[in-house]
């Protein structure tokens, strides 16, 4: 725990515990029931050492926070809690600034109020075990869990004051804590009369998550303050329901992510699976990124998985700011992330990638002027419309119709923007700038130098000679063919063969044997550049979409020669640089060196200022060295 400070601050009649680590922009992490700052112990030292302010309060009836009358419940409502926090961000930044905030448990009932009652106070929302619940005209939650339940139900046990603190001081604290924080069984918790916790005789066996000095840090806190505090929350919930009817049908508009354990018994609770699956969540909370349902974990998951938690939070904090929308272009319905204000910047992914490719430079761009978008190409992730059965629909020709359709939708026609392309977004960046000129002002391609219209044929004609059937272009062609050669795999095992390629050879598939670098099962270490929750991410997007949107653009590539035979000879007159690794397969394929250094590049591309090689870089050059190429991406782009 080096390095956290303690203190007291001076809010709304109380005296607020804090516990914090770190400078940077400020976390607010808001625990549960029964707990304290501490069950934020491993996010709070994580967070600090990735550039965060983490502070975690104990809340209003637990821990050192003093004030609260505790024979009171009526001072326990959801507006007394949000009004804490507001009080205590007022104390300990300034009124303006929105923090990130993260909850877990009751902690994230009152990060829900938080951002419905005060989104102007808060960035991003994590939120922990517990879904958004709206104001529900059929009664309060107790009513409703008793209605399932019983009278034996925790939440009914917990109203009437004095009982149940009774029935849990029979038994230790240390004894209580246990059995609390290592509940697995995802059927709901009942304590009948007069017996306690369920289980409170029965030896209960310490996670390994769990030390007996983490019981004895929680025991000692709540038998210096009881537990009807933490009871109170409960006690208040049919007065939350009548002073919340206000808010009854109001969104919760904050940029949220929402992380629960399968084992969770909030998870199990009645409609609650569908609520979170079937669209109701989505709609009460429209601006809901992501939803992770992680396997094996209980309702205490940000201690029980920390790691994983904490990879989530960072991920999630470091992508605030970022929109998503979905514009009508073409007969499809293109999804854009971006971010920013100022001159627009169109990012262009390539295979087999996505928007989230360019999250590093997104960021980078919005944080220094620019506005910067990215989309998920035809056929790729969250943009839909494409006809993934017909090849011809993906000629170079689509593809450049489908970036000007999105630029008259989100700009002035007559506006230029900044392009960068990677990959087969390069492709799409070159043919743009020599079909229309017009629409851009400078452009920056990784890895994919312009490739001229060749008489002798196209790119899959001469790879095929070079290289034989092996090579992953011929291996493409046919429709279905290596769809069935990577459907033995698992999307995140084909994603991380994809991306942690790092030989500047060619990539083979040997008909029935997948990879010919890594067959198989053949285990592919992730590089220190993607994360597991990136790699997550890419898998669960080809999950839903298949790879053959992707491999058409290939399959297309015929067609697209045919149909370029116009711009036989033409040259791509828009400022532009070009960035490549030396490990990058494009860079050893024949005759690129020679074409790139010895003029031929610079006499298609007259307007060509830099050639930039990396060294010991491989082919996603934007991803595995993002702060270098955001510096050369702005550096260029400053100077327009």
């Amino acid at each position: 725990m080096e390095g956290i400070l303690h203190k007291s601050v001076r809010a709304n009649g109380l005296d607020i515990h804090i516990a914090e680590k770190g400078e940077g922009p400020l976390v607010l992490f808001v625990h549960g029931f029964p707990e304290l700052w501490y069950s934020w112990r491993h996010q709070i030292l994580f967070l600090a050492d990735h550039g965060y302010r983490a502070v975690a309060p104990d809340l209003r009836g637990y821990g050192d926070t003093t004030g609260a009358p505790l024979d009171d419940p009526t001072k326990f409502t959801i507006h007394h809690l949000v009004g804490d926090l507001i009080g205590l961000l007022d104390a300990i930044t300034h009124q303006d600034e929105k923090v990130f905030v993260v909850g877990h448990d009751w902690g994230a009932i009152i990060a829900w109020h938080l951002c419905m009652f005060r989104p102007d106070r808060v960035k991003g929302l994590v939120n922990l075990s517990v879904p958004f619940v709206p104001w529900n005209p059929n009664g309060d939650v107790v009513e409703l869990l008793r209605a399932a339940y019983g009278e034996d139900h925790y939440m009914s046990r917990f109203q009437e004051p004095g009982k149940i603190e009774a029935e849990f001081g029979q038994m230790s604290t240390q004894t209580f804590v246990r059995n609390f924080l290592t509940i697995r069984d995802p059927t709901h918790v009942h304590i009948p009369k007069n017996k306690g916790n369920q289980a409170s005789d029965t030896p209960v066996t310490l996670p390994p998550w769990l030390s007996e000095e983490d019981i004895e840090y929680f025991a000692a806190q709540l038998d210096k303050t009881g537990f009807s505090g933490g009871l109170n929350y409960y006690r208040a919930l049919h007065l939350n329901w009548e002073l919340s009817s206000a808010w009854r049908g109001a969104k919760v508009t904050v940029p949220t992510k929402f992380i629960i354990g399968d084992l969770d018994l909030t998870y199990h609770m009645p409609g609650t699976k569908e609520y979170i699956e079937n669209g109701g969540f989505l709609k009460d909370v429209p601006l809901l990124d992501e939803v992770v349902v992680m396997e094996g974990v209980a309702h205490f998951i940000n201690q029980e998985k920390p790691n994983e938690i904490n990879n989530h939070i960072f991920q999630s904090i470091k992508m605030e700011g970022i929109s998503h929308k979905t514009i009508s272009v073409n007969g499809l319905n293109i999804h854009i992330a971006e971010k920013g204000e100022g001159p627009l910047v169109l990012f262009v992914h390539g295979f087999p990638e996505l928007w989230y490719s360019w999250r590093h430079q997104i960021l980078y761009m919005a944080d220094h002027g620019y506005r910067a978008v990215a989309l998920d190409l035809r056929g790729y992730g969250d943009t839909t419309g494409a006809p993934l059965d017909d090849p011809t629909k993906f000629t170079i020709h689509h593809l450049v119709g489908d970036l000007i359709g999105l630029l008259d939708a989100i700009t002035n026609q007559e506006e230029k923007v900044f392009v960068v392309g990677h990959d087969w977004g390069a492709i799409i960046a070159w043919h743009l700038c020599m079909f229309r000129p017009d629409r851009v002002k400078a452009l920056v391609n990784l890895s994919v130098p312009f490739l001229p219209w060749n008489p002798k044929g196209d790119m899959v004609e001469m790879l095929r000679t070079a290289y034989g059937e092996d090579h992953y272009m011929s291996r493409f062609q046919e429709p279905g063919d290596i769809e069935a050669e990577l459907a033995k795999m698992s999307p995140e095992t084909v994603m991380k063969k994809f991306l942690a390629y790092r030989d500047p050879d060619q990539i083979y598939f040997p008909k029935g044997k997948g990879f010919r670098y890594a067959p198989g099962d053949s285990p592919v270490a992730l590089p220190p550049w993607l994360s597991q929750e990136d790699l997550e991410y890419y898998g669960s997007q080809l999950q839903k979409t298949g790879i053959t949107g992707a491999v058409n653009y290939y399959r297309a590539f015929h067609l697209s020669w045919e149909l370029t035979s116009a711009w036989r000879g033409a040259k791509v007159i828009v400022p532009s640089k070009f960035i490549i690794g030396d490990l990058d397969i494009v860079y050893h394929m024949p005759g690129m060196k020679e074409y790139i250094h010895n003029g031929g590049f610079q006499s298609d591309v007259p307007l060509l200022e830099e050639v930039v090689v990396m060294e010991d870089v491989a082919h996603f050059v934007n991803q595995e060295k993002p702060h270098e190429t955001n510096n050369h991406i702005l550096e260029f782009l400053n100077k327009f």
